[in-house]
C-alpha cells in the first residue's frame, strides 16, 4: 500500500524540464539545464541543474519553480565575483508515500579550496489535497514536532551519527546526539526532511555549518565544520506513532 520511489537527477520524459530550462536562461542537454558564467576576474562557473516534471504540476509548480529560479539566480550572482573556476550542481530525489510526495534537492558547489559543499532543500506535498506539508502537519494537533520527535528519534539519530563521515569512534565529538537536536546548529533545525514509505528521513544539517555554537563548547579543541546532509537519520514511522496523525501511521 505504501510506496517509495527515488529518482536521482533522472531526465524527465515530458517537455516540462526543457521548457523551464529555457525560462531559466539555460540550455537543456537531455539531463541537465546548463549554463556558464564568466566572472569579472575571468573565472568560469559551470552550472547544471536537474529539473523534475513537477515544475508543471499544479500542486508543486509554484514552490519548485520559485526554488529553482532562486537557486539559478543566486549561483549566477555569486559567480560574478569568483576569482577561480567553480561549479554548482543540483540533483533531486522523489519519494512517495501514498498521496504524499517528497522532493529532495541536493545542491553541490565548489569554489576555492580542495573540497566541495552540499546542501539539502526539501519539499513535501499532499498531492490529493493539493497543498504543501510542513513537519507540524505530520503530528497530532497541539504537538510541537521539534520537541516531540527528538526523544523518539534518538536511537536512529545516534546510528546516523555513528555512520557519518569522516570515519570516527562512535560517540565522539561532534557526533554526539545532544549537539544535533533541533535547537543546535548541527541539526539545521530539522528544516530538511522527507517521507519515504514507512520512514521519516532527516538530513542533518540542511546547509554547511562553519562551527558549533557556543564557540567555547570544546575549549582547546578544533572547531568542526559540518557539511550539509552529513548525517541522514532514517526514523521508522512506527517509532513516532504516538505523536503522528493517523494518516501518517499514528496509533
Amino acid at each position: 500500500m505504501l510506496a517509495a520511489a527515488a529518482v536521482l537527477g533522472a531526465a524527465p520524459v515530458s517537455a516540462a524540464a526543457p521548457s523551464f530550462c529555457g525560462e531559466l536562461g539555460g540550455q537543456w542537454d537531455g539531463q541537465y539545464c546548463r549554463t556558464t558564467v564568466l566572472s569579472e576576474r575571468k573565472a568560469v562557473r559551470d552550472i547544471k541543474m536537474a529539473i523534475p516534471d513537477l515544475v508543471d504540476n499544479p500542486t508543486t509548480r509554484p514552490v519548485l519553480r520559485d526554488y529553482l529560479s532562486t537557486l539559478m539566480n543566486n549561483w549566477r550572482a555569486a559567480a560574478v565575483k569568483m576569482v577561480a573556476d567553480s561549479y554548482g550542481e543540483e540533483n533531486f530525489q522523489i519519494f512517495r508515500r501514498g498521496n504524499v510526495l517528497s522532493a529532495v534537492f541536493r545542491e553541490t558547489y565548489h569554489a576555492d579550496g580542495p573540497d566541495f559543499n552540499n546542501a539539502y532543500r526539501t519539499f513535501t506535498f499532499d498531492m490529493a489535497a493539493g497543498r504543501r506539508l510542513q513537519l507540524a502537519d505530520l503530528v497530532r494537533p497541539g504537538v510541537d514536532p521539534l520537541a516531540a520527535i527528538p526523544p523518539l528519534a534518538h536511537p536512529f539519530v545516534v546510528t546516523a551519527l555513528d555512520q557519518a563521515p569522516p570515519p570516527h569512534q562512535p560517540g565522539t565529538y561532534p557526533f554526539v546526539a545532544d549537539r544535533w537536536t533541533p535547537d543546535k546548529v548541527y541539526s539545521g533545525g530539522y528544516r530538511a526532511w522527507a517521507l519515504s514509505g514507512d520512514e521519516l528521513i532527516l538530513y542533518l544539517p540542511d546547509y554547511p555549518v562553519a562551527h558549533d555554537t557556543p564557540l567555547n563548547y570544546t575549549p582547546g579543541h578544533m572547531q568542526w565544520s559540518i557539511d550539509g546532509g552529513t548525517a541522514q537519520a532514517h526514523i521508522p514511522l512506527a517509532a513516532l506513532s504516538s505523536i503522528l496523525r493517523p494518516e501518517f501511521g499514528g496509533a
